[in-house]
This record gives structure tokens, C-alpha cells and sequence, in this order.
């Protein structure tokens, strides 16, 4: 590959810690522009899509890595069958609303996998990982043309990470409640798996790691928020005010850390690193640029969409004082119409049918 255009210290690159919306709007611009030209002067004749797909034929996956993945994904898979079990009997022998109690094994997986990797992301950052206070320092140690060396810490984390998303396209399928947004989480998840294999194999893996600590920390927040809703009232008349209350503010700081994270941060400190950085400090030859930026950006797109459902929850509860629910799932209120005294007659009809 042939060696970046400019350095680290080049008095023309636009080096911030976070750049501001307009100027990252402005930097984009350019950067897509001149690669597209220099596209054009090195592989003349050439479309993007032939560099590509010539490139990524040449690129290798050791049959190490992939099993690795496919066992961490069975695994995985494994332990939320387990855990599913544990819950279930858990909730019977604690007076759980019907209403909620297939959901709770759902929350909790995702509360103990999603806090659990992200603690470890944040770690990493922590302990010597500097892109989040400077992005573009991700591009170091590419000034031969030549990718430098992985970083293990970084290996360990992208194997347990494909491995949980190839997991979670059986999970969405097969275990998850259905919900309005599901065939775009399957879209999320193949998008996230395609996105670290790219990644992976030409070793951008430090931007997968700025990737993962911006998205997974409010993840965690919404399970452990779910979780409070699912269990502050009980079936034999218990009333947790507590449990009540801590879930409406992990509802309001998920909502919050949403906005920080991955509508302002995501943009203006990764998409400012790979889509302007990369061209200058990357390698001026990859075709890999062109699909990595445009599914980071999908990605974006996908945090926008969900947004609205967070932002459409919370004016409902402001508006009309009612107990906040996940509103893309077709048994809530919001999508049903229906009280919760309907629901839990409903369920109780059903169950008499049955006996």
C-alpha cells in the first residue's frame, strides 16, 4: 500500500480533539472529494467497486479467527439459554406480572453482556487507548504504507464482539421479543459484522474500538432501565418505590448519554477520524475507505432512527404521566391501545383457554 499523504505533525491537517458539526460537514467534503480524485490518477480506468472487490479477495482470515468467532457465538448463544432457564424460574417464585416476565431474561442478558464489554472498552481507553481525546491518533504508526502491528487487547475485544453479533442474528430470530425495529436490528447486526471483519483484516481495529466505546455504554443503561420498570410492582400487590424510581432516571441519563455519545460524539470524533483522517493519514491506495465510511454512516443513520423511539417515549411520559415502555414493542400500551388491566386479562383468558 502505498504511504499516507500527510502526518501526525502536518501543519495542513485540521487536528481537535472533537470537531464541530459545521467543520466536520466542511472536512468530509474535501476528504471524499480529493480521495475520489486520487482514486481516479492512481487506478485510471478502474471503478471503486473493481479496487474493492480485488482487494478484498486478496485479504485473509485465518481459519483460527473464524472459528473462534462461530465458538464464541455458540457460546454465547449457550449462556443466554442458561440464563433464560435461571430467570424463568426466578420470576415464577417472585410474584413477576406476565406481562413482562418473558421479558426480563432479554434485559438482564443484555445488561450483564453490554455493561460487561463496555467496562472492558472503557478499560482499554483508560489504560492506553488515546483516540477518544485524540481521534486521529488512531493513524499512527501507518506512515510506511504498511499496517503496524495488532494490538491484542483490541483482537480479544473484536472476537468477542463478532461473536456476540453473530449470536444475536439467531437471537433477534429465534429468542428476543419481535418488535417494530427488528428487521433493522438484523440489518444492525450484519452491518456490525461486516463492518469488523473489513476492519479486522486490514487492521483499522482502533477505529472499531472508539466505535464500540461510543455505542455500548447506553445500551446497558436501557436494559438496566427495563429491567427497574419490569420489577418495581408485583403480582401479590408489592410496590418497589426505589426500584420505581431508579429506573426513571436510568430512562432520562440513557436518553441523555444517547444524545452525547452517539448523535454528537459518534459523528464529530469517529466519523470525523475515518472519513477525513483516513484519507490523509491512511493509506492513499486502500479501497476499503469508501464501504467502511459508508456503513459507519449508516450506522449514524440507524442511531437517528432509533432516537426517534426514545424521543417519542419520553414525551409521552411527559405528556401523559404514564409508566415509560419500550414503544417499539407491540404489547405496549402505545402500539395496542389497550390499559394494563386489558393486557393482564388477556393473558389470563389465554392461560384459561390453554388449561
Amino acid at each position: 500500500m502505498l504511504p499516507p499523504e500527510y502526518s501526525l505533525d502536518d501543519p495542513r491537517l485540521h487536528r481537535v480533539e472533537t470537531a464541530d458539526p459545521l467543520t466536520l460537514l466542511r472536512l468530509c467534503k474535501e476528504s471524499i472529494t480529493h480521495f475520489l480524485h486520487r482514486h481516479w490518477q492512481l487506478h485510471p480506468g478502474e471503478s471503486l467497486t473493481s479496487t474493492f472487490i480485488a482487494h478484498v479477495s486478496s485479504l485473509a482470515i485465518s481459519s483460527t479467527a473464524i472459528y473462534t468467532v462461530l465458538a464464541l457465538a455458540l457460546l454465547f448463544t449457550v449462556l443466554r439459554y442458561a440464563l433464560q432457564y435461571a430467570v424463568g424460574r426466578w420470576v415464577h417464585h417472585h410474584h413477576v406480572s406476565p406481562l413482562v416476565a418473558h421479558k426480563i431474561s432479554e434485559a438482564a442478558w443484555k445488561l450483564l453482556y453490554y455493561g460487561g464489554i463496555w467496562a472492558y472498552v472503557a478499560g482499554l481507553h483508560v489504560d492506553h487507548l488515546n483516540t477518544f481525546r485524540d481521534p486521529l491518533i488512531m493513524w499512527e504508526g501507518w506512515e510506511s504504507g504498511k499496517a503496524p502491528g495488532y494490538d491484542m487487547s483490541v483482537v480479544v475485544l473484536y472476537a468477542i464482539q463478532t461473536g456476540f453479533y453473530v449470536h444475536s442474528v439467531w437471537a433477534t430470530l429465534y429468542m428476543d421479543q419481535w418488535r417494530q425495529d427488528s428487521i433493522i436490528m438484523l440489518l444492525h447486526h450484519f452491518v456490525a459484522v461486516l463492518l469488523l471483519a473489513l476492519s479486522y483484516a486490514d487492521n483499522y481495529t482502533l477505529a472499531g474500538a472508539l466505535v464500540f466505546l461510543l455505542q455500548d455504554n447506553s445500551d446497558a443503561l436501557l436494559e438496566f432501565a427495563k429491567l427497574c420498570v419490569y420489577l418495581k410492582r408485583r403480582t401479590n400487590g408489592d410496590y418497589y418505590p426505589l426500584v420505581d424510581i431508579t429506573g426513571k432516571v436510568f430512562l432520562q441519563l440513557f436518553a441523555i448519554i444517547w444524545m452525547i455519545f452517539r448523535l454528537y460524539w459518534y459523528p464529530c470524533k469517529l466519523l470525523y477520524a475515518t472519513i477525513y483522517g483516513g484519507v490523509y493519514l491512511g493509506p492513499q491506495d486502500s479501497p476499503v475507505f469508501p464501504i467502511i465510511g459508508g456503513l459507519l454512516l449508516l450506522l449514524y443513520v440507524l442511531n437517528v432512527f432509533w432516537f426517534n423511539f426514545i424521543a417519542r417515549m419520553c414525551v409521552r411520559v411527559l405528556s401523559t404521566g404514564e409508566d415509560p415502555e419500550d414503544n417499539r414493542e407491540y404489547d405496549t400500551t402505545a402500539l395496542s391501545g389497550k390499559s394494563v388491566s386489558q393486557r393482564l386479562k388477556e393473558i389470563k383468558t389465554r392461560k384459561g383457554k390453554r388449561d
